[in-house]
C-alpha cells in the first residue's frame, strides 16, 4: 500500500490536463466575492502547494493532519510550545546537535526542562519519570551516531504514565516506519535531509 500511496501523491486532474500539482508562487489569493473564501488568503498562513505537501505527509504517516514548517528545527520549536515552565521532556543523550542547542535555549529562556537519559536502558528511563514529565522525545535512529533505539516499549511506557511520545522520524521516513500507527502522538521530519533530490 505504501508504494501506491507514494506513487499517487500530488497527482491532480485540473482543467489544463496537467497531472502534477503546480507550485503556486502567489503571496496572496483573491476571493470570488465579499464573504466568500477560497480557503486561501496569504501564503504565510496557507498555500495550495503547501496544502498538497501537508496532505501527502499526513497520508504517508497515517495521520489525521500535518503541518509544514520552514525547517525541522522550526517543527521542533513549534512542538516545544506545547509545554509550559516546569514541564519535563525526557530525551536521549545522543540526538541531533541542533536539537540539543534548541532544547538548551528553551530550558534557559522558557523553563521547560529537558532531561537527558539513556534510551537504550528502559528501566533507567522509567525511573527518571516524575509527575512533571510530560513527554518522551525520541530519534529512533540518532543523528549523528546512528544509534538505533527500540521505540515500541516506549509507546507502552508513555501510555502508562500519560505522556506524549514525540518521534523524530527523519532517518526512517514513513516508508520504513509509521510511528503514529505504532503508538506515537507526534511525528516530525526534517524533510530536506532525505526527501530532496540530488
Amino acid at each position: 500500500m505504501k508504494d501506491t500511496d507514494l506513487a499517487q501523491i500530488a497527482l491532480t486532474q485540473d482543467h489544463t490536463g496537467a497531472i502534477a500539482n503546480p507550485i503556486y508562487l502567489s503571496t496572496a489569493c483573491q476571493h470570488p466575492h465579499l464573504g466568500q473564501s477560497t480557503g486561501y488568503d496569504y501564503t504565510r498562513t496557507k498555500n495550495p502547494t503547501r496544502s498538497t505537501f501537508e496532505e501527502a505527509f499526513a497520508k504517508l504517516e497515517k495521520g489525521v493532519a500535518s503541518f509544514a514548517t520552514s525547517s525541522g528545527m522550526a517543527a521542533i520549536q513549534l512542538i516545544c510550545n506545547l509545554f509550559k515552565p516546569g514541564d519535563e521532556i525526557l530525551v536521549a543523550f545522543d540526538l541531533y546537535g541542533g536539537t540539543f542547542r534548541l532544547f538548551d535555549f528553551y530550558e534557559q529562556q522558557y523553563g521547560v526542562k529537558f532531561i537527558y537519559v539513556d534510551f537504550l536502558d528502559y528501566e533507567e528511563v522509567e525511573k527518571t519519570i516524575t509527575p512533571q514529565t510530560k513527554a518522551l522525545f525520541i530519534e529512533p535512529i540518532s543523528n549523528a551516531q546512528m544509534i538505533e533505539i527500540d521505540i515500541e516499549p516506549y509507546y507502552v511506557l508513555s501510555k502508562k504514565h500519560h505522556l506524549l511520545t514525540i518521534i523524530d522520524n527523519t532517518f526512517l521516513t514513513p516508508y520504513l516506519s509509521t510511528p503514529l500507527e505504532e503508538g506515537a502522538d507526534i511525528v516530525l521530519h526534517s524533510s530536506d535531509k532525505v526527501y530532496r533530490r540530488p
